[in-house]
């Protein structure tokens, strides 16, 4: 039995050159783009900040001829943002986003006049809905009572849960990404030692623990993915770097509830080692 409760997003982080990964050419980003949208993704994932993938977005979707597409955007908060907003609606070709988020916090004044503008921009009709992207639950707590957020966009995978029991009491829309933990958990990985990229500064990778969990999903990333799914976010996020790799889509499960219940509990007992508040250790105050 399939667990596709939650929606399935493209993330485009890997076609804007900023990413842990490969980054794609523009031919290899647009035909990627329409083999989710075969696969039957009708949501993606941008940012501002991903440069050009926003204009593949668009120009894939004119090629196929179809623009019945949901987008999420996101900027950082600055003085420019309204004018970041108007640019990435550009890129898009949209007169407005389904989705627009504070892409990560910054210090509180930028912080405040951007989630200002954001309400404004709704208001407006820029885009439907507003959120938040990467935000510490403390946080997020604050901002949740200041201001009309309907959405967090977060990492959530085994290896990266942090404050998401608490989180899901606030009753926000979870957009959720790297269920595969920046690829870590992708299935080729039996030990962190495997793993000699920029990615053995993240957080996790200082704990044993995570090598419990790599063993747990060594060759199964669909194992994995079953389990963010289970979690019933609003929305998934997957990043794709090969058209093959959407198949991985068709092999979720519904996990049983001991096998559930173990693989929480080592997400559990990482999330109790990891000082950090985010996934990068990114110091953003």
């Amino acid at each position: 039995m399939k667990i596709l409760k939650s929606e399935t997003a493209m993330g485009l982080w890997n076609l804007s050159g900023g990413s842990f990964h490969k980054t794609l050419e523009i031919r290899e980003g647009k035909n990627l783009i329409k083999a989710a949208y075969k696969a039957g993704i009708r949501t993606f994932d941008t940012a501002f900040s991903y440069k050009e993938a926003s204009s593949i977005l668009s120009s894939a979707m004119r090629e196929i001829g179809k623009d019945d597409i949901s987008i999420i955007s996101k900027v950082m908060p600055v003085p420019t943002l309204r004018k970041k907003a108007e640019a990435e609606l550009r890129r898009l070709n949209a007169d407005c986003f389904d989705v627009f988020l504070i892409h990560w916090p910054t210090k509180e004044e930028n912080l405040i006049e951007s989630l200002e503008a954001l309400s404004e921009l709704k208001a407006e009709g820029r885009t439907k809905s507003i959120g938040v992207s990467n935000f510490p639950f403390p946080l997020l707590k604050w901002a949740v009572k200041r201001f009309p957020i309907e959405y967090h966009e977060r990492p959530l995978s085994l290896i990266w849960s942090k404050d998401w029991e608490e989180e899901k009491a606030l009753g926000l829309k979870t957009i959720a990404y790297s269920p595969l933990g920046m690829g870590i958990l992708s299935g080729k990985y039996k030990m962190r030692d495997e793993i000699t990229d920029p990615r053995v500064s993240l957080p996790f990778m200082k704990s044993s623990i995570t090598d419990e969990i790599l063993k747990e999903i060594y060759g199964k990333p669909e194992k994995a993915l079953s389990w963010v799914y289970s979690e019933n976010p609003w929305c998934v996020v997957q990043g794709f770097s090969s058209p093959s790799q959407l198949e991985t889509l068709s092999k979720i499960t519904e996990l049983d509830e001991e096998e559930k219940e173990h693989l929480s509990s080592l997400s559990d007992r990482l999330s109790e080692e990891i000082e950090a508040d985010n996934i990068f250790a990114h110091s953003w105050r």
